[in-house]
């Protein structure tokens, strides 16, 4: 008798564990309302488009270049955790203005792309990607990927993949290598079921703690309020926002392993790594093991830049970018 109450215990306790984000976030395919006949851009990129793919609707927007060439090659920007294309727009408006041709995107749960009902790990946002492609049947045969932060980890994992899709590659800030997480003792609370993701949506809507502020290098400036009140945006307004962030937290691994780095090491691709001296996230020791590691990429110390370079420091950070794009 015991027994069995001890195994009724344990199946309750298991399946209330692995389905904990029903009881706090909404479920379903959550999207963003928007209006087509709205006149208003939602980013100051170019013209928002959206596709329907398998796990829902995806924001992108794409700029080809003005002499698209059969030998022309497709630079994709992927964003990282939390902040959604708009962290590369200074970058990527540079890029677009020396006619290179470029597609950017929102991830899954992120901007204004559906947030699927789904773990929010690296191969679903690998085959977002990979199926957004196939969607727009875009006329290159080669990509230039551009990753930031923990869109280091998915450009990558895409290489490992597609290897004779990636003509180059750049990591800005990246994760995959030692990554500093959130205490243990926070995660093991996190993964409470109930109590974990109500406490994880009421610290996150309050969005000004000091962790965050610490990632960037003037958090007095301007930039900082823009892209706080980017986040208080898609909290009101997404209702799939922090769950997909949330689901991310236990669901993508951060870690590349070093089966993947060998395999795109022996491609031989070129490949530049972005990185500021004061990262408070991704600590500037991983730019040189990321360095060491791909022996013969191009490492690019921006002094001063924390984790937010590209939106405080994009001129540095195109400083390297741009005669890397034109090196043949």
């Amino acid at each position: 008798m015991l027994l069995a109450i001890a195994i009724i215990i344990a199946t309750g306790v298991g399946f209330i564990y692995k389905y904990r984000e029903h009881f706090t976030f909404p479920g379903g395919r959550l999207s963003r309302p928007y209006c087509p006949a709205s006149q208003i851009a939602l980013t100051c990129m170019g013209t928002d488009q959206f596709v329907e793919l398998s796990f829902g609707k995806v924001h992108y927007i794409y700029r080809p270049s003005t002499t698209v060439t059969s030998s022309s090659k497709l630079n994709i920007f992927v964003h990282g955790f939390s902040i959604p294309m708009e962290i590369w727009q200074s970058v990527f408006q540079k890029v677009v203005n020396d006619n290179h041709s470029c597609l950017i995107f929102d991830l899954y749960g992120r901007g204004w792309s559906d947030a699927p009902f789904l773990p929010m790990n690296v191969d679903l946002f690998v085959s977002q990607l990979a199926e957004l492609l196939y969607a727009l049947n875009l006329p290159y045969e080669k990509y230039n990927l551009f990753g930031v932060s923990m869109g280091a980890v998915i450009v990558q994992r895409f290489t490992e993949l597609y290897p004779s899709k990636v003509s180059k590659l750049i990591l800005c800030s990246g994760a995959g290598l030692n990554v500093l997480r959130p205490p243990m003792l926070l995660i093991s609370i996190l993964s409470i079921p109930i109590v974990g993701p109500i406490l994880f949506r009421l610290t996150m809507q309050q969005n000004d703690s000091k962790m965050v502020r610490a990632q960037w290098a003037y958090p007095e400036k301007d930039e900082y309020e823009q892209f706080k009140r980017l986040f208080q945006l898609a909290c009101k307004q997404h209702p799939g926002y922090l769950r997909s962030l949330y689901s991310t937290i236990f669901d993508f691994n951060f870690q590349l392993s070093s089966k993947s780095i060998e395999s795109i090491e022996k491609l031989r691709i070129p490949i530049l790594i972005v990185w500021g001296d004061k990262d408070t996230l991704t600590p500037v020791k991983n730019a040189y093991r990321y360095h060491r590691l791909y022996k013969r990429s191009i490492l690019h110390i921006v002094p001063g830049a924390n984790h937010s370079l590209l939106i405080e420091h994009p001129q540095e950070a195109l400083e390297a970018i741009e005669p890397f794009l034109l090196d043949r």
